[in-house]
Protein backbone atom coordinates (compact mmCIF):
# COMPACT_ATOMS: atom_id res chain seq x y z
CA UNK A 1 0.00 0.00 0.00
CA UNK A 2 2.95 2.16 0.88
CA UNK A 3 5.09 1.69 -2.38
CA UNK A 4 1.83 2.15 -4.34
CA UNK A 5 1.26 5.39 -2.74
CA UNK A 6 5.07 6.60 -2.88
CA UNK A 7 5.10 5.60 -6.85
CA UNK A 8 2.22 7.93 -7.05
CA UNK A 9 4.08 10.79 -5.50
CA UNK A 10 6.64 10.22 -8.03
CA UNK A 11 5.09 10.13 -11.23
CA UNK A 12 3.43 13.75 -9.68
CA UNK A 13 6.76 14.96 -9.72
CA UNK A 14 6.89 18.93 -9.14
CA UNK A 15 3.15 18.84 -7.72
CA UNK A 16 3.55 16.49 -4.99
CA UNK A 17 4.04 18.84 -1.87
CA UNK A 18 2.40 16.27 0.90
CA UNK A 19 2.96 12.82 1.24
CA UNK A 20 1.30 10.97 4.42
CA UNK A 21 2.29 7.75 5.23
CA UNK A 22 1.18 7.56 8.36
CA UNK A 23 -0.06 4.11 10.07
CA UNK A 24 1.58 1.96 7.00
CA UNK A 25 4.07 -0.09 9.04
CA UNK A 26 6.77 1.42 7.31
CA UNK A 27 9.95 0.12 8.52
CA UNK A 28 12.85 2.70 7.06
CA UNK A 29 12.19 5.94 5.34
CA UNK A 30 11.52 5.84 1.43
CA UNK A 31 14.54 7.10 -0.09
CA UNK A 32 12.59 7.78 -3.21
CA UNK A 33 11.63 10.58 -0.89
CA UNK A 34 14.73 12.62 -2.69
CA UNK A 35 13.18 12.31 -5.68
CA UNK A 36 10.36 15.09 -4.74
CA UNK A 37 12.38 18.44 -4.66
CA UNK A 38 9.11 20.03 -4.00
CA UNK A 39 7.77 18.24 -1.31
CA UNK A 40 6.70 20.76 1.75
CA UNK A 41 5.41 17.85 4.04
CA UNK A 42 5.51 14.69 5.14
CA UNK A 43 3.71 12.80 7.76
CA UNK A 44 5.03 9.34 9.23
CA UNK A 45 3.19 9.10 12.53
CA UNK A 46 2.98 5.49 13.61
CA UNK A 47 5.23 3.73 12.08
CA UNK A 48 7.85 1.15 12.90
CA UNK A 49 10.96 3.21 12.07
CA UNK A 50 13.51 2.49 14.69
CA UNK A 51 16.63 4.73 13.46
CA UNK A 52 17.55 7.96 11.35
CA UNK A 53 18.31 7.20 8.10
CA UNK A 54 20.74 8.71 5.79
CA UNK A 55 17.06 10.00 4.06
CA UNK A 56 15.59 11.56 6.84
CA UNK A 57 18.63 13.67 7.71
CA UNK A 58 18.90 14.82 4.28
CA UNK A 59 15.30 15.61 4.64
CA UNK A 60 15.16 17.86 8.03
CA UNK A 61 18.66 19.47 6.48
CA UNK A 62 17.29 20.80 3.86
CA UNK A 63 19.47 19.51 1.04
CA UNK A 64 17.74 19.15 -1.51
CA UNK A 65 13.57 19.56 -0.39
CA UNK A 66 12.12 22.27 1.07
CA UNK A 67 10.38 20.21 3.31
CA UNK A 68 8.76 22.43 6.17
CA UNK A 69 6.71 20.31 7.90
CA UNK A 70 7.69 16.68 9.45
CA UNK A 71 5.44 14.57 11.56
CA UNK A 72 6.83 11.56 13.17
CA UNK A 73 5.05 10.82 15.89
CA UNK A 74 4.77 7.30 17.36
CA UNK A 75 7.85 5.70 15.59
CA UNK A 76 10.42 3.81 18.04
CA UNK A 77 13.17 6.43 17.49
CA UNK A 78 14.23 7.02 20.78
CA UNK A 79 15.45 4.29 23.35
CA UNK A 80 13.10 4.91 26.42
CA UNK A 81 15.63 3.19 28.38
CA UNK A 82 17.84 5.27 30.69
CA UNK A 83 21.45 4.29 30.77
CA UNK A 84 24.10 4.78 33.90
CA UNK A 85 26.28 7.77 33.17
CA UNK A 86 29.75 7.94 34.73
CA UNK A 87 29.66 10.96 37.42
CA UNK A 88 32.92 13.22 37.29
CA UNK A 89 34.11 15.14 40.74
CA UNK A 90 32.50 18.59 40.60
CA UNK A 91 36.04 20.42 39.92
CA UNK A 92 35.37 24.07 40.18
CA UNK A 93 36.87 27.08 39.47
CA UNK A 94 38.18 29.57 41.96
CA UNK A 95 35.80 31.95 40.27
CA UNK A 96 32.85 29.63 40.67
CA UNK A 97 33.69 28.64 43.77
CA UNK A 98 33.26 32.33 45.17
CA UNK A 99 30.44 33.06 42.98
CA UNK A 100 28.29 30.43 44.16
CA UNK A 101 29.27 31.48 47.75
CA UNK A 102 28.18 35.49 46.88
CA UNK A 103 25.26 34.98 45.40
CA UNK A 104 24.19 32.67 47.87
CA UNK A 105 25.08 34.90 51.04
CA UNK A 106 23.34 38.02 49.28
CA UNK A 107 20.44 35.45 48.24
CA UNK A 108 20.08 35.27 52.59
CA UNK A 109 20.51 39.31 52.74
CA UNK A 110 24.23 39.81 54.26
CA UNK A 111 24.41 43.11 55.36
CA UNK A 112 28.35 43.36 54.57
CA UNK A 113 28.12 41.77 51.16
CA UNK A 114 24.99 43.65 50.27
CA UNK A 115 26.66 47.07 51.25
CA UNK A 116 29.76 46.42 49.21
CA UNK A 117 28.80 44.69 46.19
CA UNK A 118 27.33 48.18 45.12
CA UNK A 119 30.74 49.73 44.60
CA UNK A 120 31.73 46.64 41.95
CA UNK A 121 29.59 46.77 38.83
CA UNK A 122 31.65 44.46 36.47
CA UNK A 123 30.77 41.76 39.89
CA UNK A 124 27.15 42.51 40.21
CA UNK A 125 27.10 42.53 36.22
CA UNK A 126 29.13 38.86 36.36
CA UNK A 127 26.44 37.37 39.37
CA UNK A 128 23.68 38.80 37.71
CA UNK A 129 24.03 35.87 35.01
CA UNK A 130 22.97 33.62 38.31
CA UNK A 131 20.72 30.48 37.42
CA UNK A 132 19.30 29.40 40.51
CA UNK A 133 19.16 25.05 40.61
CA UNK A 134 15.60 23.43 41.07
CA UNK A 135 16.74 21.02 43.33
CA UNK A 136 18.63 22.74 46.17
CA UNK A 137 17.74 26.13 45.59
CA UNK A 138 21.17 27.50 45.64
CA UNK A 139 22.94 29.86 43.01
CA UNK A 140 25.77 28.62 40.58
CA UNK A 141 27.36 30.91 37.83
CA UNK A 142 28.84 28.37 34.82
CA UNK A 143 29.30 25.27 35.29
CA UNK A 144 26.03 22.78 35.50
CA UNK A 145 24.47 19.70 34.16
CA UNK A 146 21.85 19.80 31.86
CA UNK A 147 18.64 17.96 32.37
CA UNK A 148 15.25 17.53 30.20
CA UNK A 149 12.15 17.37 31.53
CA UNK A 150 9.23 16.23 29.72
CA UNK A 151 5.91 18.19 30.28
CA UNK A 152 2.81 18.62 28.32
CA UNK A 153 2.60 21.74 25.74
CA UNK A 154 1.05 24.93 26.43
CA UNK A 155 -2.55 24.67 25.51
CA UNK A 156 -2.42 27.94 23.40
CA UNK A 157 -0.02 26.03 20.96
CA UNK A 158 -0.92 24.95 17.84
CA UNK A 159 0.38 21.62 17.69
CA UNK A 160 -0.03 17.75 16.40
CA UNK A 161 -2.98 15.71 18.40
CA UNK A 162 -0.28 13.07 19.07
CA UNK A 163 1.84 15.42 20.74
CA UNK A 164 1.67 14.81 24.31
CA UNK A 165 5.00 16.09 25.90
CA UNK A 166 7.64 18.41 24.94
CA UNK A 167 10.75 18.77 26.28
CA UNK A 168 11.99 21.79 28.51
CA UNK A 169 15.48 22.29 29.43
CA UNK A 170 16.94 22.52 33.15
CA UNK A 171 19.82 23.14 34.76
CA UNK A 172 21.28 21.76 37.83
CA UNK A 173 24.32 22.89 39.44
CA UNK A 174 26.18 19.55 40.47
CA UNK A 175 25.87 16.01 40.72
CA UNK A 176 24.95 15.78 44.39
CA UNK A 177 21.43 17.37 42.89
CA UNK A 178 21.61 15.15 39.73
CA UNK A 179 21.22 11.94 42.61
CA UNK A 180 18.26 13.83 44.03
CA UNK A 181 16.39 14.35 41.28
CA UNK A 182 12.98 13.36 40.37
CA UNK A 183 12.68 10.76 38.55
CA UNK A 184 10.94 12.45 35.47
CA UNK A 185 13.76 13.97 34.83
CA UNK A 186 16.82 13.04 33.11
CA UNK A 187 19.97 13.93 32.33
CA UNK A 188 21.60 15.04 28.37
CA UNK A 189 24.77 13.79 27.52
CA UNK A 190 27.25 13.33 24.51
CA UNK A 191 27.63 9.60 23.36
Amino acid sequence: MAEKLLLRAIKGGKNTHIITLSGKKIIKIPSTLEKLPDLKTLYLQNNLISKVCPEISALTQFHNLKLTEFYCEENPLFLKQPTVALQQEDIWSLQEITSRYVMNQLAGKHPFLTRAIEHYPEVRNLISQAKKCPICGKFFLSIWLECVRFVPPPKKWKISRNLQLVPLQVLICSYKCFNRRDPDLFGIAQV
